[in-house]
């Protein structure tokens, strides 16, 4: 089977992500098409968690990374409050406590610095770890998005361990965070959509697109960051 580019994977993603908010904002709760296109949009945010790991692990500049992720985080936060909740925040607590997904990103990004830094005891890098998962509770996703990444994380060699990690915090914890949100468990399950992740992720073939020119690496960079906001946009003044 033909092997996909990190920039084939993250239009995938974008796609994904799209649909999903489509079926958020337009498509009736309940129907089937309102089922099918959340189950292929939760695919996007383990992809993101993957290719996190993956510029985490080649950046050159791990500060330079992160404070990037913290510029869209809030740059995207009052367009993500106004596009869920269809009004501007009127109390800061729920503001901070209702935070987007390149918040959770960020955190994730954190779990890693920590389990990576030789200086600090194992003990240090549990506690510090667990408290970062807690916090994510304060965002999308919650707290699967920091386990996924450092799943990827560690265990990036061996793919068949991966998966079935993966799968298994999935099917642990998703249901953990979720479904008290929902009136039963088939109006939850599209979460586990999550999984349909593994297949672009298994098909990766490790290239970075080493052949784009200067300006087309840096487009590929920026894209997603500017497209997270910018579509929540789009599609908040074409329902109002």
């Amino acid at each position: 089977m033909k092997k996909l580019t990190a920039t084939q994977i993250k239009v995938i993603a974008i796609i994904a992500m799209t649909l999903d908010h489509i079926a958020y904002t337009f498509v009736p709760a309940g129907t089937l098409m309102h089922y099918l296109l959340h189950f292929i949009g939760k695919a996007t945010a383990p992809i993101m968690c993957f290719f996190l790991t993956e510029g985490f692990r080649y950046t050159h500049d791990k500060k330079k990374y992160f404070l990037r992720l913290l510029l869209f985080a809030a740059i995207s936060q009052p367009i993500y409050y106004v596009y869920i909740f269809g009004t501007a925040p009127s109390n800061v607590l729920h503001f901070l406590s209702n935070m987007n997904m390149l918040f959770t990103l960020s955190l994730a990004f954190i779990s890693l610095l920590v389990l990576t830094n030789s200086k600090l005891s194992m003990t240090v890098k549990v506690i510090l770890t667990a408290i970062t998962i807690s916090l994510a509770q304060f965002c999308d996703w919650g707290y699967i998005v920091p386990i996924w990444t450092i799943v990827f994380f560690f265990f990036n060699r061996d793919k068949k361990k991966q998966s079935l990690l993966f799968a298994l915090a999935s099917l642990i914890v998703l249901p953990y965070t979720f479904l008290h949100n929902y009136d039963s468990f088939l109006a939850f399950s599209y979460n586990y959509g999550a999984v349909l992740a593994l297949i672009p992720i298994q098909l990766y073939s490790g290239k970075r697109d080493r052949s784009s020119t200067p300006l087309k690496k840096k487009i590929n960079r920026w894209f997603f960051y500017i497209y997270y906001p910018l579509h929540m946009i789009i599609i908040y003044i074409i329902h109002k």
